[in-house]
């Protein structure tokens, strides 16, 4: 990633009213039903707590789940478009 978006995401990150705006948005509402879609509570926070201590691969397989549904993909895109506006 390149500097500037480094400090772009940086200040956005720091943004708590346009992270609570982007958050409460229909499409990132949707975002959480797809990942909760098929995994329970226990299995969401094992996936958490693995990707924190550094295993990244179930957090990588499901965001694959999202990415390659065209769906997901979309869906993504326009929340990535809903950050860069901001």
């Amino acid at each position: 990633m390149k500097q500037n978006n480094q400090s772009k995401l940086q200040q956005i990150l720091n943004d708590k009213a346009v992270l609570e705006q982007v958050a409460k948005s229909p499409d990132a509402k949707a975002l959480a039903n797809m990942l909760t879609q098929g995994q329970d509570q226990a299995s969401l926070k094992r996936i958490a707590e693995n990707a924190a201590k550094g295993d990244t691969t179930q957090l990588n397989q499901l965001i694959q789940s999202i990415t390659s549904s065209p769906s997901g993909a979309e869906l993504l895109r326009r929340l990535s478009s809903s950050f860069e506006k901001k």
